[in-house]
């Protein structure tokens, strides 16, 4: 009864400060749709750096009109910057402790996203996330159907998600194996988490899964095998609205040169601001 409650209360709060603020506000007549970029494993604002650069220009904005929010290593959030009045404010996320696990930037993420929300009162949100970030991005989104006063991801950009573990980490060069029907021989169990959560995914969700094979006769980026990148599709490929893979090969394909491939940002960029939802 007391969840219930505080469920409709904040549902018709949330309702009276939107009427509100879509009398104070233009911005809000269009709604805002904002854009999240996050790293992974050991890495920091350096490794989506490129791609807000690249998405900053192709949307005519200058060098320092995003959102960074920098959360500590006890989930404390503190930004930096601007965020804009435009229909795609981009946010860029930073994990100050750079050894943290998915499960942990999956919790974060979410608090995130609800304290984003509070401030700025938009109801959907696209993602891009490298490595780990990628693998935190669909655990947040099994949280969903759940929480249904949570921002409704819409787009969501996998780049070298180690969904199935990582080379010397629950994963070796060419032993695992996808089967004809997609459904890896073996499962780790951040992939069995998922796989049993499967029903909870998005149906009305739009991913891009994008990983790389340096050709070195591992299938790999070099940590992350293609099998364990690719594996993903078995889960969200026949639960979402549309599934694409971009696979790119040779030396680029390298697990910490894909966020930069100007190849891979044009793709993303292509997929988040010009491929409009039907």
């Amino acid at each position: 009864i007391f969840l219930q409650l505080s469920y409709l209360i904040w549902l018709k709060f949330l309702n009276n400060n939107y009427i509100i603020i879509s009398c104070w506000g233009e911005f809000m007549k269009k709604g805002q749709w904002p854009i999240l970029y996050i790293h992974g494993f050991r890495g920091g604002d350096y490794t989506t750096q490129k791609m807000i650069e690249s998405a900053l220009k192709c949307n005519g904005k200058k060098s320092d009109q995003f959102l960074k929010a920098n959360i500590n290593w006890r989930g404390k959030v503190t930004y930096e910057g601007t965020w804009t009045d435009d229909e795609h404010p981009i946010v860029q996320v930073v994990f100050q402790n750079k050894w943290v696990g998915s499960n942990q930037m999956e919790y974060w993420l979410v608090k995130l996203l609800f304290d984003l929300r509070l401030k700025h009162e938009f109801t959907t949100y696209d993602a891009i996330g490298h490595s780990l970030g990628a693998v935190a991005l669909v655990l947040v989104n099994l949280r969903e159907k759940m929480r249904p006063y949570m921002p409704r991801l819409k787009k969501l950009v996998l780049i070298a998600g180690p969904f199935n573990g990582i080379i010397g980490l629950g994963d070796l060069p060419n032993v695992n194996r996808v089967r004809p029907n997609g459904r890896p021989a073996f499962m780790s169990p951040t992939y069995f988490r998922i796989f049993m959560n499967k029903n909870n995914i998005s149906d009305d969700l739009r991913v891009l899964n994008i990983f790389g094979n340096v050709g070195d006769h591992s299938n790999s980026d070099k940590y992350i095998s293609v099998t364990s990148a690719k594996s993903i599709s078995y889960i969200l490929k026949p639960r979402v609205k549309e599934y694409n893979e971009y696979l790119i090969k040779g030396t680029n394909a390298e697990h910490s040169m894909l966020h930069d491939d100007s190849e891979i940002l044009k793709t993303v960029n292509g997929f988040i601001y010009y491929n409009p939802l039907p």
